[in-house]
C-alpha cells in the first residue's frame, strides 16, 4: 500500500521496489509453506499482487491479476515460489561436506511428508552430480587480490609491452562440448615462428559448464602451466569482463574451484618474483594472439575428445536448466480475452521495454488501453458507471478501437499519430505494442508507434473524464 502511494513514480523504479522491498516479505521462509498454499491461502497473496501491479503500471483494481501481472511484468507468486525452491536446493547441494545440512538425508515418509522431501521429489529429475563445492568465502580475507587493469590500458597491452608476459585466454562451444584456449607470449622469444605457446584442453559438456566457469579454468591452466622462476610482470587478459571481475574480488559465488585454484598458483608465481595483473578486452579487439587462442580453444571443442578427467558441475548452469524445465508462464484460459486479442505474445518481456521507456500517466494510459478496462462508455456501462455504451459522436459504441481509430471528436488529434503509424494504422496491436497474429516470431514492438498512441489519448483528455 505504501509502494501504490507513491505517487508518478516511474514503472521502472516501482517494478524495483517491488521485487526487492515487498516481495522478499511476502516470500519469507516460502520453501517451508509453499506446499500448504491452496487457492484460498494464495488469495491474499494475489491481493498484493494486484497491488503492486497497480503501482507498476497504472492498471485498474478490476483488472485480472494474471493479466495485471503480465502487463506490470512480474512473476506470478506460485512461479516465484518455484524458482526459490530450485535456488535453495541447488544451494543444499553445494555446502561443503563440512557444513551439518551437507549431511542431512532426505528420507522417505508415508505419515509425514517434510517440505524438504516434497522439494526433493519436485527436483527428482535434477542432476546434481558432482556439483560443485561453494564456501562461504573464496579467499581468506587478508590473502592479497589480483589488480585489475583499467580497460584503456588492458588494450594497449593486448599490443604488446616490452618486458611484460601477456597471457589471453578463450574459450568456444561446438555441438554441445566446451574447449578452453590459452596463448602465452613470453619476454624470451626473438624468432616469430616461436612467438606463442598454446595451451588447450577440452573443458566438458555445455550442459555441465557456461562461459564464465570455462574461462576461469581457462586462467587457472594457464597460470599453472607457466614457469614460476622468471620473475616477470605477468597480464592475464580475458575476453569475458565477468571474470575477471570475479577474480579480482571474488565471493560467494560459482566457479569458486577455479577461483581458488588461479589464487593458488598466482601465490606460486608470486614467490618466485613475479607479478600479476588481469584486463578485459573487448570483443573487437583482435590480434594474432587472440586469434590462435581461439583456434586453440575450438580445435578441442570436440565431442568425439571428451576430457581425460569429467570436471565439476557448475551450479549456474545447472540452476538455469532446472529452472526451464519448470512450467511456463501462460494467461488462464478464459481470462483477459481483450489482452489476448491485442498481445499475442502476452506475457512476455516486451512489457517491460512498453513501460519502462513512459512516465507514471503514460503507462497508466497504455495499461488501460491494453487490458480493455478503461475510462470508455463501453467499460463503464458494464460496471455502471454510465448510462449507456454509446460514444458521444453517436455513431458506435465506445469501445477502445472506436476511441483510437473511428471518432469523429478527435480528428486534428488522431492527425500526428497516423503519421507515425503509416500504413499500419488501424492495427490496435500495433499500436498498443502488442503482437498480432501475422508478426514473425522475432517480433519486437514499434515504441515510436506506440508512444504516438498513447500522445494521442492524452491529448485528447477522454480517459482523464
Amino acid at each position: 500500500m505504501a509502494l501504490k502511494r507513491l505517487k508518478g513514480l516511474a514503472p521502472s523504479a516501482a517494478r524495483q521496489l517491488f521485487t526487492s522491498v515487498v516481495a522478499p516479505v511476502v516470500d519469507y521462509a516460502s520453501n517451508v509453506w509453499l506446499h500448504s498454499c491452496s487457492t484460498t491461502l494464495i488469495r491474499p497473496l494475489n491481493r498484493v499482487q494486484n497491488v503492486g501491479s497497480q503501482a507498476i503500471a497504472g492498471t485498474f483494481r478490476t483488472v485480472a491479476t494474471a493479466v495485471a501481472e503480465a502487463e506490470a511484468s512480474i512473476s506470478p507468486v506460485q512461479r516465484r515460489f518455484a524458482k526459490r525452491a530450485t535456488s535453495f536446493w541447488m544451494r543444499l547441494k553445494t555446502l561443503p561436506d563440512t557444513h551439518p545440512l551437507a549431511r542431512l538425508e532426505t528420507r522417505t515418509m508415508k505419515r509425514f511428508v517434510s517440505p524438504l522431501q516434497r522439494i526433493a521429489a519436485a527436483h527428482e529429475g535434477t542432476p546434481i552430480d558432482k556439483m560443485e563445492t561453494i564456501r562461504p568465502f573464496a579467499l581468506e580475507p587478508w590473502e592479497e587480490r589480483v589488480g585489475r587493469l583499467s580497460d584503456e590500458r588492458a588494450a594497449e597491452a593486448l599490443g604488446g609491452v616490452a618486458g611484460q608476459t601477456i597471457i589471453i585466454t578463450s574459450i568456444s562451444v561446438k555441438q554441445g562440448t566446451v574447449g578452453i584456449g590459452a596463448v602465452t607470449r613470453p619476454w624470451w622469444c626473438t624468432r616469430l615462428a616461436d612467438e606463442l605457446i598454446t595451451i588447450a584442453a577440452a573443458l566438458g559438456t555445455r550442459e555441465e559448464q557456461n562461459p564464465f566457469t570455462a574461462e576461469l579454468a581457462a586462467m587457472s591452466r594457464a597460470l599453472h602451466a607457466f614457469p614460476a622462476h622468471l620473475e616477470r610482470d605477468i597480464i592475464l587478459l580475458s575476453r569475458n569482463k565477468a571474470a575477471t571481475q570475479a577474480v579480482s574480488k571474488p565471493h560467494h559465488q560459482s566457479g569458486q574451484e577455479d577461483i581458488r585454484q588461479i589464487y593458488a598458483a598466482v601465490k606460486k608465481l608470486r614467490r618466485g618474483g613475479n607479478t600479476i595483473v588481469i584486463g578485459w578486452i573487448p570483443k573487437e579487439a583482435d590480434s594474432p594472439a587472440t586469434q590462435a587462442a581461439k583456434r586453440a580453444a575450438r580445435r578441442h571443442a570436440d565431442p568425439e575428445r571428451p576430457p581425460a578427467e569429467r570436471p565439476y558441475r557448475a551450479v549456474s548452469t545447472t540452476l538455469a536448466a532446472a529452472r526451464t524445465t519448470q512450467s511456463g508462464w501462460a494467461l488462464p484460459e478464459g481470462i483477459g480475452k481483450h489482452s489476448k486479442r491485442v498481445d499475442k505474445a502476452l506475457p512476455g518481456k516486451h512489457t517491460r521495454k512498453l513501460y519502462d521507456e513512459m512516465t507514471a500517466a503514460q503507462a497508466r494510459v497504455l495499461a488501460q488501453l491494453r487490458t480493455g478496462m478503461v475510462r470508455l462508455n463501453n467499460y463503464l456501462h458494464k460496471i455502471g458507471a454510465a448510462p449507456t455504451e454509446k460514444c458521444a459522436c453517436g455513431h458506435a459504441t465506445e469501445t477502445v478501437n472506436h476511441f483510437l481509430f473511428r471518432c469523429t471528436r478527435w480528428i486534428t488529434q488522431r492527425i500526428e499519430m497516423q503519421q507515425k503509424t503509416g500504413t499500419k494504422t488501424g492495427c490496435l496491436s500495433f499500436h498498443l505494442g502488442g503482437k498480432a497474429p501475422s508478426d514473425p516470431d522475432k517480433w519486437t514492438p514499434d515504441m515510436e508507434a506506440v508512444q504516438a498512441t498513447v500522445k494521442y489519448a492524452m491529448a485528447t483528455g477522454r480517459l482523464d473524464e
